[in-house]
Formats: C-alpha cells, sequence, structure tokens
C-alpha cells in the first residue's frame, strides 16, 4: 500500500523528544503532541499508551494484519483516534519497520487529519546512526507532503540517525545523562549544553526552528 495525494504545501510535522530515561519523554509525547481529536498511530513495544491517550482508548494490537486493518478504516473517517501496535514478543528492527510501513502506506496529502504517529524507543529499533532506512526513513523525508506527523523518541542524540534531527520541524530537549550528551544536542540544536544541563524531570526545552522556550509537563 503506498500512500496518496502528494500535497507540497503541507507543512512539516516532525518533532523529536531526547532524554534520559526517566526525564519524561512519553509523557512529553502524550501531554505536548496529542490532542483528542488527533489520528495517532503508536508503536508502542512495552505498553505505554494502554489505557488511555488525551481522554481516548487506545485499541492496542499485537498482530500487525489487525493493526494495519484498524488503521485503515480510521483513515478512511475524520474522527480522531488512538491505535497502537503492542507486539507481546520482544520487538526488533523489523517490528518497527513492519509497523512504519503500514503507517506510510496510511498517508494522504489531502485527508483533512494529518495521522501523527508515536515512535517509542527510535534508536533501539534502528540499524545504526546513519541515514534512517527503511519505512521510518520514508516518512522522515517524504512524510510531509503526505500528512503524515512523526513522533520520535529517544534517549542520547548520538545513537539516533541524524535523518531525524535534521528533518523534524520540532525537538523536545529534555533532561540528559551526560554532559556529552548536552554538548551534542547543543551542536545539533544551538541550544547551549549548560542549559540542556540544568533541565530536571519533566522540563523541557521546546524548539520550533531555532526559537525555543522552557516549560515543565503537568499531570
Amino acid at each position: 500500500m503506498q500512500p496518496i495525494n502528494p500535497n507540497n504545501a503541507l507543512h512539516n510535522g516532525h518533532v523529536y523528544a531526547v532524554g534520559m530515561s526517566g526525564s519524561g519523554k512519553t509523557s512529553a509525547a502524550k501531554k505536548l503532541f496529542i490532542r483528542a481529536t488527533d489520528q495517532v498511530a503508536i508503536f508502542d513495544p512495552v505498553g505505554d499508551y494502554t489505557g488511555t491517550l488525551a481522554g481516548r482508548v487506545v485499541r492496542g494490537y499485537d498482530n500487525i494484519k489487525d493493526f494495519a486493518t484498524a488503521m485503515i478504516a480510521g483513515r478512511k473517517t475524520q474522527q480522531g483516534f488512538k491505535i497502537a501496535y503492542q507486539p507481546k514478543h520482544e520487538t526488533t528492527v523489523k517490528d518497527f519497520d513492519r509497523f512504519c510501513r503500514v503507517v506510510w502506506g496510511c498517508g494522504n496529502g489531502k485527508h483533512p487529519k494529518p495521522l501523527k504517529i508515536i515512535c517509542e524507543e527510535v534508536a533501539e529499533h534502528s540499524e545504526n546512526a546513519g541515514k534512517a532506512t527503511g519505512y521510518h526513513g520514508k516518512i522522515l523525508r517524504l512524510g510531509r507532503k503526505f500528512n503524515l506527523h512523526s513522533i520520535n523518541l529517544f534517549q542520547r542524540g548520538q545513537e539516533v540517525s541524524k535523518t531525524i534531527i535534521d528533518n523534524c520541524q520540532r525537538a523536545c530537549v529534555m533532561m540528559q545523562k551526560t554532559h556529552t550528551s548536552a554538548q551534542y544536542l547543543e551542536k545539533m540544536t544551538g541550544i547551549s549544553a549548560d542549559e540542556i544541563d540544568r533541565l530536571n524531570p519533566l522540563e523541557y526545552l521546546l524548539q520550533d526552528g531555532k526559537a525555543y522556550q522552557k516549560g515543565a509537563i503537568r499531570w
């Protein structure tokens, strides 16, 4: 299945959230980037999205075919949905690529709603830190014109493809474990490593283009 209706007038909706374990990346995805009316596909390898998201029940599927069927049906409507791929086995790079292949095929440049795509544990499901490959790479490089907005979550900037950082309009920088990681992010974003070092759990620096602002997630 291929995406349809390429539309170069659409804006770049890609975002990444980077922070050490416990910094609040998943909370950022839930609180900052998702609304009740959104259509959302979720790669959820450890069940972080079981229950509700933005006040809507998350429908989880452990079989990729069932997930694909639900996604295709959902995209035929204009209603909000939250659909997760939640394999019961330990997930692999191939599992992530299968997920990305399904959501890539759900792209539609003329759909009234973008498809938001939460990608958990990106580094753990990438071949290497070089050019993003497979369908995740397609989503990052070409998804904009098919109304695909990826939300990429990972712990260290050094561990993921620069394709993510280069192709995301927004960056959500969260607490880092080491000053070296903060320095890498300073190089990639222009945000001061010293300012990054001062972040506490659930605090973030949200950058759009070159401008950024500090905030904190409240539950």
